[in-house]
């Protein structure tokens, strides 16, 4: 009987130090996501862009226009993609200004590669590489991304790829990046 209680005793004690151990987990993870994200934008950009998408077969498609709302703060850029005509299809993304990472809701990406690609041979503006923090077998992986453009493209391994681009018929562009994405 003694040796029940016992048992029971300590079942209990490791129960709650175990619980209390993931609180605190929990605590210090939310804090450290989320600390420094000031609350009052500095300022807000709206600019459009166009979705192509590539398939398997190589099929090139414009899909649909978005508007790109930019909303600059002290440690962070959001960009929140608007579909012109489908709301499910909407996509925000973070960009963390101090480690230089990108977040896509739960998923983190690194970069790995600077200056990658031009968006086009008159622009001054390129494009770094960024990998999944902790890769998937079916993440959308590598992005291409600039902190004043934003996302230029997102190469999709069970799907198809996407590409955003500023101006509706940039097929040729669009084949580019393509190839360096792949």
């Amino acid at each position: 009987m003694r040796k029940t209680k016992d048992i029971l005793i300590f079942v209990f004690a490791i129960t709650v130090v175990s619980a209390l151990a993931y609180v605190i987990f929990l605590f210090f993870y939310v804090q450290k996501r989320y600390a420094g994200i000031p609350t009052d934008p500095k300022s807000i950009f709206t600019e459009s862009r166009y979705l192509y998408g590539i398939s398997s077969n190589d099929n090139l498609k414009l899909r649909t226009e978005y508007l790109l709302i930019k909303t600059v703060r002290d440690s962070i850029i959001k960009y929140e993609y608007k579909s012109t005509t489908d709301s499910t299809r909407n996509l925000k993304v973070s960009y963390l200004t101090k480690n230089q990472e990108l977040q896509f809701d739960l998923t983190d990406y690194v970069k790995y590669e600077n200056k990658t690609i031009q968006s086009n041979s008159n622009s001054e503006i390129w494009f770094d590489m960024y990998e999944m923090k902790e890769p998937i077998s079916d993440g959308m992986s590598p992005v291409m991304f600039n902190k004043d453009y934003g996302i230029l493209a997102i190469a999709n391994p069970l799907g198809p790829s996407a590409f955003f681009m500023d101006k509706p018929n940039d097929s040729l562009q669009v084949m580019k990046i393509s190839e360096k994405l792949y």
